[in-house]
């Protein structure tokens, strides 16, 4: 039996230094943890393939197995590749690859650990064997960043100081965490305290606001202390029925949020130097014959009335000397949270298919290129005014309900048409198909590169390492 375990993660730092990390005499070493009891009696003086064998042995209980492994594949800053020689596995093939994208003037990197090994009596221990891999990975990719941090720290100065409001919900927790990576100081705007700084660590500083008791909390010091504001709060549109009440909160929440932390701006001596707001693909409605991009007309529903007052109220700053941009947002894939961890379920049963009409367009992003869209809006200085964060390759609503079943090898079958979301969900049952189909140009024209240009790649990668 053969079997493939996979483990990424993102570093806000160029493939090269990735790569050279790995290139270090004492890398195997170094990511090597103690309490696995590793002995290591050789390394390779290069990656690249030669004569040189890295031996070491694994305790295991009374049992020490000796392995010899050889590097067969070297191509700098891109891939190199270890195979087993002697040992445990009748095959052990370790393939490191180093993946470039973000912005072009200062790229993040992937790094990919891929393993395919194999063993007469695998059936059996490949639960255990991946559980040990797990934790191995999770050291090495661990450690790995904390070098990447080091490194950092001990070239870099202090950079901006950033304001975020809605930090601790699914996109703002990843732009915080790569706000911090890149050494930036993160101050959160937040209506618990307490719950978001456990939630966000304690490299992070919390401040009190709540857009329904404005005169509480020093909010506004914040703001205008800041560099720069990443705009994210909003009441989420699809955890209740929309009644009145609720549709109120939804617009109030936005609109009226923005208004408050633009006011408080524009109104102070010191400003930051860019403020970003997210907006949302509903700006443009959801008829699926339209092909959209920054400059197309916006619709009229309740969505997109929502969208346009939203953003209208960041560019205000406009003529008070801050730049402003609005980053109206797609379907953002996570496995933690949103539409597609809601589906996971059902289709991992074999009951998933198509919510609503099959030909609307699903104009999806991964969670990982979103974030650093705004992080890249922060710092690239060009940028101004609306892009559209989706992903290249959007798909019509059938297509990504195959590709959810495609990742997780079960069918795809059933049909869940829109009246029936409408009596399940009520009036945000419309929108649940999505809508017309929107172009990245403006973004990657920007200068923005994905890490995931199409549907498969990005669900590989989250059900993968979920």
């Amino acid at each position: 039996m053969k079997s493939t375990f996979t483990k990424s993660s993102f570093f806000s730092v160029p493939k090269q230094v990735l790569f050279e990390f790995h290139e270090r005499d004492d890398a195997f070493s170094v990511l090597t943890p103690e309490e696995e009891k590793i002995e290591v009696y050789s390394t390779a003086s290069t990656l690249a393939p030669s004569e040189d064998v890295v031996r070491f042995a694994v305790n295991f209980l009374v049992f020490k197995f000796q392995f010899e492994n050889v590097h067969t594949v070297y191509e700098p800053f891109d891939r190199f590749v270890d195979e087993q020689k002697k040992g445990l596995f009748s095959l052990w093939r370790h393939e490191h690859r180093f993946v470039e994208a973000g912005w072009q003037q200062d790229p993040a990197a992937m790094l990919i650990d891929e393993i395919t090994y194999a063993h007469p009596l695998l059936p059996a221990f490949n639960p255990f064997v991946k559980h040990k891999l797990g934790q191995l990975f999770a050291y090495r990719h661990a450690t790995t960043g904390k070098y990447v941090q080091d490194s950092k720290a001990s070239t870099e100065t202090p950079t901006k100081t950033v304001a975020v409001t809605g930090a601790t919900g699914l996109i703002g927790k990843r732009i915080v965490q790569i706000l911090v990576e890149k050494g930036m100081r993160v101050v959160a705007l937040v209506r618990n305290v307490n719950k978001a700084s456990k939630a966000l660590g304690s490299g992070v500083t919390c401040v009190h606001w709540d857009f329904t008791k404005p005169e509480q909390g020093e909010w506004k010091e914040a703001l205008t202390a800041a560099d720069g504001v990443i705009h994210l709060a909003g009441t989420p549109l699809f955890k209740q029925r929309w009644t009145p009440a609720f549709k109120r909160e939804m617009e109030q929440s936005r609109v009226q949020g923005t208004r408050q932390l633009v006011d408080a701006i524009a109104g102070s001596a010191k400003k930051p130097g860019v403020f970003i707001s997210a907006s949302a693909m509903g700006i443009y409605g959801t008829d699926p014959t339209r092909s959209v991009d920054e400059g197309s007309a916006t619709a009229e529903d309740l969505l997109a009335r929502i969208c346009l007052n939203w953003e209208d109220e960041s560019k205000k700053l406009d003529t008070h000397g801050v730049r402003t941009v609005q980053m109206r947002i797609g379907i953002a894939l996570s496995t933690e949270s949103g539409a597609l961890k809601e589906l996971l379920p059902l289709f991992r049963t074999g009951l998933g298919g198509t919510m609503g009409s099959p030909d609307h367009y699903i104009n999806w992003i991964h969670i990982e290129d979103v974030a650093r869209m705004f992080v890249m809006a922060l710092e690239n200085q060009a940028m101004q005014g609306p892009y559209n964060a989706v992903g290249p390759r959007p798909v019509k609503n059938a297509g990504f309900a195959q590709a959810i079943a495609r990742a997780l090898n079960r069918p795809s079958v059933m049909s869940f048409p829109t009246s029936m979301l409408k009596v399940m969900i009520g009036e945000a049952g419309e929108y649940a198909s999505g809508g017309p189909k929107a172009s990245c140009k403006r973004i990657q024209d920007a200068g923005y590169r994905f890490f995931f240009n199409d549907i498969d790649s990005a669900l590989n990668h989250l059900l993968s390492n979920s």
